[in-house]
């Protein structure tokens, strides 16, 4: 067994910290203390703090103990691994990206993080640095126990509101369609998709689905009045702020451009998300923009429909037994989440948490 410790950024000195992050994840995914463990494992709660913390390697006989409580091997808990990762939209992210982490079954999914990247004037918290191969775990930085990818504003308030229950939920903006690939991929638990009622695509694998909110989808522009009809921007061609075309937004759009008999190729940059778009407006980079009615509210510009959508939550079911997910999905269909919703312009989470369908594709 490795006797190697990570130390600030040296990602030649990962085994014993990852290790000691199987250990930890693998209590936490079953809601157990410290205590607990300790006491079916038949060692001390001070053992399995020093081993969680990467300070001890555990003897054969505590390592045996531990890994007959948590229901695996001592190869699978203690042999040293990397802590090798995949982006968790499979992109390729620059030597010294801050990132979170979040393990999906045995897979390391690396979630990038920092300045403005949520759209605030805030550094987020990381948990370790990527430098081209794998994650740097930074002192205190440990896998979160669920990992969500969408492009609902919901997913904020899901994740903050399972926080404080005590379970640590990553939230990934992406577009349905990227969502979606990532579910496919193995890297993330759950997405957040929408589409119009009843036309979401077949999931890629086994899952649970849950309603969650539905909202218009459309354009917008500054100033009262400014939204051009879809008629005049099929003829006109100016530049409007877009989206990638798995995005359900995009979609929409471009079915509006091909009902005038319309080119859906039209010029404008690409925006990374709803409020990305609205900002990009904003700020005069095209005539309108493609995006969802509460993110064009929420920075005052000028909105009209194109189509209504429907948002579902939907996690593979492999993992829908996660204490992680339990509490998650409590939190779904709580007053806490829908009367904060409420709270959003443009946002309609009637039925939010009931089960689509009995739940199950």
């Amino acid at each position: 067994m490795s006797k190697k410790f990570l130390s600030g950024y040296d990602p030649g000195m990962s085994d014993r910290i990852q290790a000691s992050r199987r250990v930890q994840h693998e209590r936490r995914a079953r809601g157990w203390s410290q205590a607990e463990l300790a006491r079916r494992s038949g060692v001390t709660r001070q053992l399995v703090g020093a081993v969680e913390s990467g300070r001890h390697d555990p003897g054969v006989s505590a390592a045996l103990g531990l890994a007959r409580a948590l229901d695996t091997t001592v190869e699978r808990l203690f042999a040293p691994r990397a802590s090798a990762a995949v982006d968790v939209l499979g992109e390729v992210r620059p030597p010294g990206t801050a990132v979170v982490g979040a393990l999906v079954g045995d897979t390391l999914v690396s979630v990038p993080r920092g300045y403005g990247a949520d759209g605030s004037e805030s550094w987020s918290l990381a948990d370790g640095v990527w430098d081209g191969r794998e994650v740097a775990w930074l002192p205190g930085g440990a896998p979160a126990d669920l990992v969500l990818a969408g492009c609902d504003p919901v997913m904020g308030l899901l994740t903050g509101l399972v926080d404080r229950a005590g379970h640590r939920v990553l939230g990934t903006h992406a577009s349905t369609g990227r969502s979606i690939a990532a579910l496919a991929a193995g890297r993330v638990h759950g997405v957040l998709v929408h589409a119009r009622p009843g036309e979401l695509p077949e999931p890629p694998l086994p899952v649970r689905r849950w309603h969650v909110a539905q909202w218009q989808v459309g354009l917008a522009a500054l100033g009262a009045g400014s939204v051009p009809p879809i008629e005049q921007i099929a003829e006109r061609r100016p530049v409007v702020v877009q989206r990638d075309p798995g995005a359900g937004t995009q979609q929409a759009f471009a079915r509006a451009l091909r009902g005038t008999g319309a080119d859906v190729d039209l010029p404008g940059p690409i925006g990374t998300g709803h409020v990305d778009v609205a900002r990009r407006v904003l700020h005069g980079a095209g005539e309108a923009g493609v995006l969802m009615e509460p993110a064009a509210l929420a920075l005052g510009l000028a909105f009209a429909p194109l189509e209504t959508h429907a948002v579902e939550l939907w996690l593979a079911e492999e993992w829908v037994s996660l204490p992680a997910a339990t509490a998650l999905l409590e939190v779904l269909s709580s007053e806490a989440l829908v009367r904060r919703a409420r709270l959003l312009g443009g946002y309609d989470p009637s039925g939010c948490g009931s089960p689509v369908d009995g739940g199950t594709r």
